[in-house]
């Protein structure tokens, strides 16, 4: 049996939640309404609700970004790790999938730094071999535009590069 005590905070908090992915989500502007969204954004990143309105929005994104990650060995060995990307995947696989592509739709954003070392790590444990380990990481954001008129995506080949960051990999990165 629940104790009404548990009840209680149970709806205080599922009404606490409500109320903040309401405020954070709707297209409402105005001062008070910014000021609101400064001190909710780091939470609902945190707990991975960070919906925007771009698809709707008078002016949608006009450009595609995607991440890739170089990784160099300590034999000199260069390897190109592919994050994954949904217009590449299967139905199934884009639903199963779609986590990352929120993760690094995050990741790419110019504030969110603080993340780009454990992203680095992340890549440097998937990639190399116990005989020629990982030396060093480097995030590249690639973007390129998207047609207006067709809504195409652009193309990969023509994509502008900007480097996110380097990790030098250590040994405790690698466990």
């Amino acid at each position: 049996m629940i104790r009404p005590a548990t009840k209680l905070a149970t709806s205080l908090f599922v009404a606490f939640h409500l109320c903040v992915m309401t405020l954070f989500a709707l297209p409402m502007s105005g001062n008070w309404v910014e000021r609101i969204r400064v001190y909710v954004s780091p939470y609902m990143l945190a707990i991975g609700m960070n919906e925007t309105w771009n698809t709707f929005a008078p002016n949608p994104k006009s450009a595609e970004q995607f991440m890739k990650a170089v990784v160099v060995t300590l034999r000199g060995k260069t390897e190109v790790y592919q994050f994954p990307r949904m217009e590449d995947l299967s139905y199934a696989d884009r639903y199963r999938m779609e986590r990352f592509r929120k993760f690094e739709e995050s990741v790419v954003c110019g504030d969110c730094n603080g993340l780009w070392p454990d992203v680095g790590r992340y890549v440097a444990r998937r990639s190399g071999t116990p005989m020629d380990p990982p030396d060093r990481v480097v995030l590249v954001k690639f973007e390129s535009a998207i047609d207006p008129n067709h809504g195409l995506l652009g193309e990969d080949e023509h994509a502008v590069p900007t480097v996110l960051g380097e990790l030098s990999v250590q040994p405790e990165d690698l466990q």
